[in-house]
């Protein structure tokens, strides 16, 4: 049984946001199985992990980011966040990719493939503060605002960077890991006042869980 997606991880605010250096992510997209798959927290052994298509960063340099190996022990949760762990190496490396993955599952094993399309680096943002004006939530219908607020450290009135956003973008995913409901998340940073305050919105989209 073999599943296939796709992440883009671009400079989406290039011209909007360019002096605060955020970049959104959009968040691994719940995967279409033609049969039902192994559930998120399933121990499954690696049996392979490859990684083709990234010259500007090496395959050294993002296995060092995840906490897995061939021959340990995953869950698809697990393999989910090494996917986030890899975005956040170019993310902090400044080139962008587009992200593909699949996965074949052979009983209680998995073949997990990492296909990496990257992008021209970007170029270097000058350093500038920016302030979260507010923080909204949109598509949460089975954990609500006030939890997931609770899970992050972003507050209105906080400085923030990419790396702050990437941290709270992936403690919203811990929370749905931990229902057991699968989920697509993608933070959208805006200025509408075009100063260096800004929006963060979480749009969010539920699957249903295994």
């Amino acid at each position: 049984m073999r599943t296939t997606r796709h992440i883009l991880a671009r400079s989406a605010l290039a011209v909007a946001i360019a002096s605060g250096g955020i970049v959104a992510l959009a968040a691994p997209q719940t995967a279409v199985f033609a049969a039902a798959p192994p559930s998120p927290t399933t121990p499954l052994k690696l049996k392979s992990l490859t990684i083709t298509g990234n010259q500007q960063v090496s395959t050294a340099d993002i296995l060092a980011a995840v906490p897995f190996h061939e021959g340990d022990t995953v869950t698809r949760n697990q393999i989910d966040a090494g996917a986030q762990d890899v975005m956040a190496v170019y993310q902090k490396k400044n080139v962008g990719l587009k992200f593909g993955e699949k996965l074949k599952f052979l009983g209680n094993a998995v073949q997990v493939q990492w296909i990496i399309e990257e992008q021209a680096p970007q170029a270097a943002a000058p350093a500038a503060a920016l302030v979260v004006d507010q923080i909204v939530f949109q598509g949460n219908k089975q954990i609500s605002s006030d939890a997931l607020t609770a899970a992050t450290k972003l507050r209105p009135g906080s400085p923030v960077d990419q790396d702050a956003v990437m941290a709270d973008q992936k403690a919203v995913q811990a929370v749905y890991q931990k229902k057991n409901i699968g989920v697509a998340i993608q933070v959208v940073p805006s200025q509408p006042n075009h100063d260096n305050h800004v929006i963060l919105t979480y749009q969010i989209t539920e699957k249903s869980g295994d």
